[in-house]
């Protein structure tokens, strides 16, 4: 009985240990990652939202130069009552059209925007910018800019799997990111460039991440311009006989 004591208390005396010691991977130093937006931090299904973003200068005025996307950072560990910087990298993605810095975005350490590479005294969460830039050959082209969160003096790296974001841009019609595959089977069907660009044109609306998403969230308003679509649809292959609109890829164009 003394021995199956013993026994138990090493047992519970390493597990105490191993506890701590688990702990010690996110509580030992301050450290550093990115996240979904602060509105739904605490839902586990979001861990991984805003990965990737896709962005296009085509809605714009040929007179925009510079677009900012923002990616949603954390820290860990105990509140700081200074300002903190952070460190980025790129990363280049093999077979890609890897964006260039000077190019395609502001640098990553030019130092207009280290002044923003910063998680402002007594908070936990600050916004990323990353300035992309307009160059002639986003008209052929869709760029991908991939970064990573490096460790510096003020922060070490959080989890593996959140030290990641990227942005693929281009001035050119690009899937927007609400139209996800869920979408496309409930509301829109395939995406290509042609659908897009008929629905633009025929609708005089951008068909854009906002206007998608306040199309899911509004079915009235979403079965009002779906109709509008699904008209001129029809009406576009009435006036073309033998020759209904097809998709860059050779496909008839389909609304569901």
């Amino acid at each position: 009985m003394k021995k199956a004591y013993i026994i138990l208390i090493t047992l519970s005396l390493l597990q105490t240990a191993c506890k701590k010691d688990s702990g010690l991977l996110y509580n030992d130093v301050a450290r550093i990652q990115f996240g979904p937006a602060i509105s739904v931090y605490y839902s586990s299904s979001q861990n991984y939202a805003d990965t990737v973003k896709s962005q296009t200068f085509v809605y714009l005025n040929n007179a925009v130069k510079m677009d900012t996307v923002f990616f949603d950072i954390y820290t860990m560990g105990d509140i700081s009552d200074k300002d903190r910087s952070f460190a980025l990298q790129q990363e280049n993605v093999p077979g890609a059209f890897n964006a260039v810095a000077g190019t395609h975005y502001k640098a990553l350490n030019d130092p207009e925007m280290l002044k923003k590479y910063i998680i402002p005294a007594g908070q936990a969460h600050a916004l990323v910018p990353i300035v992309l830039l307009r160059d002639e050959s986003l008209k052929t082209q869709s760029a991908t800019l991939k970064i990573l969160l490096s460790a510096n003096e003020n922060f070490q790296l959080g989890q593996a799997q959140l030290l990641w974001r990227k942005v693929i841009f281009t001035d050119q019609l690009s899937q927007p990111s609400a139209w996800t595959a869920s979408a496309s089977t409930t509301y829109f069907g395939k995406y290509s460039a042609v659908k897009h660009r008929f629905m633009i044109d025929v609708t005089q609306q951008k068909w854009d991440n906002d206007f998608i998403n306040a199309l899911i969230a509004d079915t009235q308003l979403q079965h009002y311009w779906m109709g509008v679509v699904k008209s001129a649809l029809v009406k576009y292959n009435n006036e073309h006989p033998g020759n209904p609109l097809k998709d860059e890829f050779g496909d008839l164009v389909v609304v569901p």
